[in-house]
């Protein structure tokens, strides 16, 4: 389906997309690119995502380190059974939250806003911050004693022992979060209203009705999904190695 599209997206009209055979197109053509990003306003939609993308992923990691941390490498009372309260969230379907999370911030005036797209990060993921303490109890707790020894704090002993050491985990967790960021669609269309604040998701669906519902342009859209999937693929490529060491 990868390849089809890029096929497609190359195609002249939105006819050839269903010639058949198969109509192969002139790979030097560039128009629908061209019409994609002069005709659209992904340039500023781009920048709406990547606002929510690094925002959701730098809150989000540093929020699932320091809580992984803590149930990594401090006792206390009733540790296990609140991670295993934290593990039970993970249960919990997102549509059954949904509605909840939409009167709240209704109540908070944050509809319209990238707010509600950003603060439930604050928290953290259970699945990343599973997948962290897992990671962070591998670790010899004699690496924690040696940095003792030397005068770390525990919050020395997370920056300078066991963050360089967790270089694999980490950027599995960045994958998944720029993916999950970058994909979203029903979150910014239940939060975000105003056209000025549509991500480039949202910008593809208004790009599919505002021109002809009936018959939208799928050699553009296509083209404009080729751009909206690059970052995805240069982020994996890019992450592959260390990503396959964490996942295994």
């Amino acid at each position: 389906p990868f390849i089809w599209m890029i096929i497609c997206s190359f195609q002249e009209t939105s006819s050839d997309v269903y010639a058949y055979p198969p109509k192969m197109p002139n790979f030097t053509n560039f128009d629908n690119f061209v019409f994609y990003i002069k005709e659209t306003e992904s340039l500023h939609q781009l920048g709406n995502t990547l606002l929510l993308v690094i925002s959701n992923m730098v809150i989000g990691l540093v929020a699932s380190i320091l809580v992984a941390y803590g149930f990594a490498r401090f006792n206390g009372k009733g540790k296990n059974i609140m991670f295993t309260i934290l593990l039970s969230t993970m249960m919990l379907p997102w549509v059954v939250t949904m509605v909840p999370a939409y009167m709240l911030f209704a109540k908070l005036n944050m509809i319209g806003t990238f707010w509600p797209l950003i603060l439930p990060s604050i928290g953290g993921s259970a699945y990343n911050i599973f997948l962290l303490r897992q990671f962070f109890m591998s670790l010899p707790r004699e690496l924690d004693e040696a940095a003792k020894l030397d005068g770390c704090n525990a919050f020395q002993i997370l920056t300078k022992i066991l963050l360089p050491n967790c270089g694999p985990i980490i950027a599995t967790i960045v994958i998944f979060s720029f993916i999950g960021t970058w994909g979203d669609y029903v979150g910014p269309s239940i939060y975000i209203l105003d056209e000025s604040r549509y991500t480039l998701s949202l910008g593809l669906q208004k790009l599919k009705t505002s021109i002809n519902f009936m018959n939208p342009p799928w050699h553009q859209l296509l083209a404009g999904c080729v751009v909206y999937s690059l970052p995805m693929v240069i982020v994996y490529l890019c992450c592959q190695k260390a990503f396959v060491r964490g996942a295994v």
